[in-house]
């Protein structure tokens, strides 16, 4: 086993909790002077063209949205409006409990790392504001690749950017997108991490792998234990 490949939302930090992201969204409208449900709706109705990067975060994506309803925005709106969303944005990306240690412990272990994560334009530089970016410097953005999971040129771009085969990699993910099985089918070794109540998007969602966690500090042991199996060793 030479490689982990993450997912990131759900999965390296938690799932938004809608209780939060979607009174944000209703902030950022009536910064916008935008009907609150009308926007909401737009707002959900875009999610894959954020996702693959066909509206991009910031000027964007809000003059989109407020040309689809019809409404005008001055430059200061839009402004406010973007740094509110770039604030709770970067508000959820904080790594969740004992991210980091697994991270530190499947370095320790010489595995490399790669992140595999459907996400809008600005994340990437926003993860790099946070203690996560410097793990994967190795990583497939969906907005930036135009493409989502499970795609297998979203894994594909990472494995080939490590240097390595699916059949020598662990996934790691909360199931959404279809992302564990597409995983399986490039031959990697998956592991679902359950967030049970805290699983509050299930966009494509399949929650089943070879492995089961609900902490990421149960990952190391994964790897412990498929290393042992292919030297013929009995699990640990």
């Amino acid at each position: 086993m030479d490689a982990v490949l993450f997912d990131l939302f759900g999965t390296l930090v938690p799932n938004m909790d809608p209780d939060e992201y979607w009174p944000c969204v209703d902030e950022v409208a009536g910064i916008l002077g935008a009907p609150h449900g009308a926007f909401r709706e737009l707002w959900h109705a875009t999610f894959s063209d954020r996702m693959r990067g066909d509206l991009r975060d910031g000027h964007h994506v809000f003059e989109h949205l407020l040309g689809e309803l019809g409404v005008r925005a001055d430059a200061e709106a839009l402004e406010g409006a973007i740094t509110r969303w770039t604030a709770f944005h970067q508000s959820v990306l904080t790594p969740r409990e004992g991210a980091l240690e697994c991270l530190d412990a499947l370095r320790a272990r010489g595995c490399l790392l790669g992140l595999v994560t459907d996400c809008s334009s600005q994340t990437p530089d926003l993860l790099d504001r946070t203690p996560l970016g410097a793990y994967f410097p190795v990583r497939a953005a969906s907005a930036h690749l135009r493409i989502t999971k499970p795609h297998p040129d979203t894994y594909g771009h990472v494995l080939t950017g490590l240097g390595v085969r699916g059949d020598r990699c662990l996934y790691v993910g909360d199931g959404n997108s279809g992302e564990l099985p597409g995983a399986k089918r490039l031959g990697m070794t998956t592991v679902w991490l359950d967030n049970q109540g805290a699983q509050h998007w299930k966009h494509g969602f399949v929650g089943e792998g070879d492995y089961t966690v609900s902490d990421l500090r149960e990952v190391p042991a994964i790897v412990d234990r498929v290393r042992a199996v292919g030297r013929g060793l009995p699990e640990a």
